[in-house]
């Protein structure tokens, strides 16, 4: 696998501490939860972009740092205003479907070639993680379904535009966390209370937003531009499966037969994909 393509993957472990650290903001409301972490994100980005002040002042440099705002908190808060209408499990599952929308927008606009084995590993991949988050429970609401869905389209599309943006991005992760950051808070201040977090919860809330988010986020556009983005698409389904083996861990929980057989069918789905021809890019 090309170096480019584990640095991508990396992303994936650390996108996996979120329902770990979850549990420790479990007392605030949820966007007020987001709206802390995107500003952490907000925060380590402009830092780390600092040295190039003024290099990015163009408007359409906007437009990328737009369309990740918009995957990150609208993808966010479709999937909030899903758990409202279907189980947990079911919009969890449904958001999920990412990584094929991912492929399939790809290839429709010439930047993947849908090839066998990939399409075999993207069906193995959503089989383990159906394993593995299924409860068996359904909930046929249309606004439900509707808005588990869009929270992975949004997720999808981004990652779509991003290989097809080919002009000057700016501080896109910055401003994106930024936008986010605002988007989330107005909501908050409309539509929820405000509770004074712990010492704990803003440790937790850090670590989402510097580690969690924004490295995670950082190393996933790396590798995803440069590596292997129709791999890094089928991996990406290992991510319910590491969040499953941290929340055992932190929990105390004993690891139950459909982590295991859904954590083996996701493995598969990565050794069947990287084997072969490898799906290419245009």
């Amino acid at each position: 696998m090309a170096p480019w393509t584990w640095i991508g993957a990396m992303a994936i472990p650390l996108w996996a501490m979120w329902p770990s650290l979850a549990l420790r903001t479990a007392p605030l409301p949820p966007l007020q939860t987001l709206s802390l972490a995107f500003a952490c994100g907000w925060i380590s980005f402009s830092a780390l972009h600092s040295n190039r002040a003024g290099k990015d002042a163009a408007p359409v440099s906007w437009l990328p740092a737009a369309v990740y705002a918009a995957a990150l908190s609208g993808g966010d808060l479709c999937f909030l205003l899903a758990l409202h209408r279907i189980p947990a499990a079911q919009a969890n599952l449904l958001s999920y479907l990412w990584p094929v929308m991912l492929v399939v927008l790809g290839a429709a606009v010439g930047v993947f070639r849908l090839g066998l084995r990939h399409t075999a590993g993207l069906a193995l991949g959503f089989l383990g993680a159906a394993i593995l988050i299924w409860d068996g429970r359904v909930v046929l609401s249309a606004s439900g379904i509707a808005l588990a869905l869009l929270s992975g389209a949004l997720w999808a599309g981004y990652c779509v535009f991003r290989l097809l943006w080919k002009r000057e991005t700016g501080n896109l992760l910055a401003r994106g966390c930024g936008v986010s950051a605002l988007l989330c808070a107005a909501l908050h201040l409309m539509l929820e209370p405000t509770v004074l977090p712990s010492a704990t919860n803003l440790v937790a809330i850090a670590i989402s937003g510097f580690v969690a988010l924004g490295l995670g986020n950082f190393l996933w556009d790396l590798g995803f531009r440069r590596g292997d983005g129709h791999l890094l698409a089928v991996m990406a389904y290992a991510t319910p499966l590491c969040s499953a083996v941290l929340l055992a861990a932190f929990s105390n929980t004993l690891l139950t037969w459909n982590l295991v057989i859904g954590g083996l069918v996701i493995v598969a789905a990565g050794l069947l994909s990287r084997t072969g021809d490898q799906a290419s890019r245009g």
